[in-house]
């Protein structure tokens, strides 16, 4: 089961900056036990990113499983307000709205005949991955799809996606026709992460199954994130599917 909760929130100060300590209130608000067990994982099963446009502010906060929604998102879903403490803000909550898909859906998805093999992605917030011991921070498409098989493989004992031959084969039969990119900080802790944002459109070269698997890889990177530090607020990723070639 993944789950979105969306909160639109009340707060003029409030600004990118403070993602990192959204990420902090949640592991004040959930139970100890959940918190320190969490800490223990290489991937986390939720994610949560703060998006703020012309008009409103609202952070997602996505669970993986239905483990994780218990623990986070029922929590959080109670609050009507609430204060950071290392940012000294106080923030209302306006609106509450919440969204579930079961895993089957995302199979359903992928068994359906025909589909578009045009991909629109957009990284709503700063991106980067690491690789060789550094960080990367443009869309390498061998890193996004490597980054969303471990991630579905970690909350889904029962699907091993890490294949080497399929992630050969997506990253072979796929190639980014069309971006609109720019490079962007990400505040952490006194430092900041270099990631890429915007928006990037690629090409399924190979057959239907391909295409069909990479959009389900990237239904799934809306509730995942995609690369690094996705529960700290980065590597939000929004899934726009097209059908015709322009």
């Amino acid at each position: 089961m993944f789950t979105e909760l969306q909160m639109e929130l009340d707060c003029d100060t409030l600004g990118i900056r403070q993602s990192s300590n959204l990420h902090g209130f949640i592991m004040e608000t959930i139970r100890t036990e959940y918190a320190e067990y969490l800490h223990q994982l290489k991937i986390n099963p939720f994610s949560q990113c703060l998006i703020i446009s012309k008009y409103k502010k609202v952070w997602y906060i996505r669970a993986l499983s239905e483990e994780a929604y218990n623990e986070i998102i029922l929590p959080l879903q109670r609050l009507n307000e609430f204060d950071l403490k290392h940012g000294k803000l106080h923030i209302k909550i306006k609106e509450k709205r919440i969204r579930t898909i079961e895993n089957k859906e995302l199979l359903e998805g992928f068994y359906q005949p025909g589909g578009t093999h045009y991909i629109d992605l957009s990284f709503q917030t700063p991106t980067a991955f690491k690789s060789g011991g550094r960080y990367v921070f443009y869309p390498d498409l061998t890193l996004i799809y490597r980054s969303l098989m471990n991630k579905y493989s970690a909350i889904d004992s029962k699907m091993d996606m890490r294949d080497e031959e399929t992630l050969d084969q997506l990253s072979q039969n796929s190639e980014i026709v069309r971006y609109r990119l720019r490079s962007a900080p990400f505040p952490l802790e006194g430092v900041n992460i270099t990631g890429f944002q915007g928006d990037i459109r690629i090409r399924i070269k190979g057959t239907d199954t391909m295409s069909r698997f990479a959009k389900m890889l990237f239904s799934f990177g809306e509730f995942s994130g995609v690369g690094i530090k996705t529960s700290l607020g980065m590597g939000a990723l929004n899934l726009h599917e097209r059908r015709e070639n322009i």
